[in-house]
């Protein structure tokens, strides 16, 4: 699947390995059409903060860089669906190979990175577009964690929630609890925020919510193990 692993796996060992322990699985994968990039990288675990743009550090959000590559709107996002993988969009000026090395890192900080090379593939239009995540063999689940569900509701309220995800509950329970959230939920008042820190009780469930977009929020309710998703956007 990846000519050059045996090439990244000495790449990590040298200089990939951050000193939070994060590390790349697999090569990071590169989808590169019309210009624009959109990097992928599949990490040994989470990072500690998945609400709205991910971090590690409390200080720092982290981002993903490849070589030639440009940050139009920064914002590295993850997939509710896949807990240990990440992606973010680029744009480039340069014409990129299908099959060539990429360098790929994840910034973790001004000081903390994990760094490896990427494989680009090309997605050439009305060509079959190259899944990621299937590529990386993403895993659905983490090992000793709650099943994790996808859910397709909507709530609905002040602003429209998709419901994303149900971890250790049911997608029922995670609509009834973005209902909840919906009575509430008030971009005009609260853009950063919208307003969870004055309602963050939601049907036993506690919520945040963080911007994963200009105008986009993710919105995460946790009761003990279990864990509900949803998302909205203006």
């Amino acid at each position: 699947m990846f000519p050059l692993l045996a090439l990244c796996a000495i790449t990590f060992a040298g200089c990939g390995a951050a000193p939070s322990g994060l590390r790349f699985v697999e090569p990071p994968v590169v989808v590169s059409q019309d210009g624009s990039i959109d990097v992928w990288v599949r990490l040994n675990r989470p990072l500690k903060h998945n609400t709205g743009h991910p971090w590690e550090r409390d200080d720092h959000y982290a981002s993903l860089e490849a070589a030639h590559g440009r940050h139009d709107i920064p914002g590295m996002v993850g997939d509710a669906g896949f807990p240990t993988c990440y992606s973010e969009d680029l744009y480039t000026d340069r014409k990129l190979q299908d099959g060539q090395a990429l360098e790929v890192s994840l910034q973790l900080s001004d000081t903390q990175r994990v760094s490896g090379l990427g494989i680009v593939h090309v997605w050439e239009p009305g060509g079959k577009m190259p899944r990621a995540e299937k590529l990386l063999g993403c895993p659905r689940q983490l090992k000793g964690e709650p099943t994790r569900h996808r859910c397709h509701g909507r709530a609905g309220g002040q602003m429209d929630i998709a419901v994303v995800s149900a971890s250790g509950t049911s997608c029922a329970v995670a609509q009834r609890v973005m209902e909840s959230a919906g009575r509430w939920t008030d971009s005009q008042h609260c853009f950063e925020h919208l307003c969870v820190s004055a309602h963050r009780m939601n049907r036993g469930f506690r919520c945040n919510v963080a911007q994963s977009g200009e105008a986009a929020w993710d919105i995460v309710c946790r009761k003990g193990r279990a864990e509900v998703r949803g998302f909205t956007a203006e």
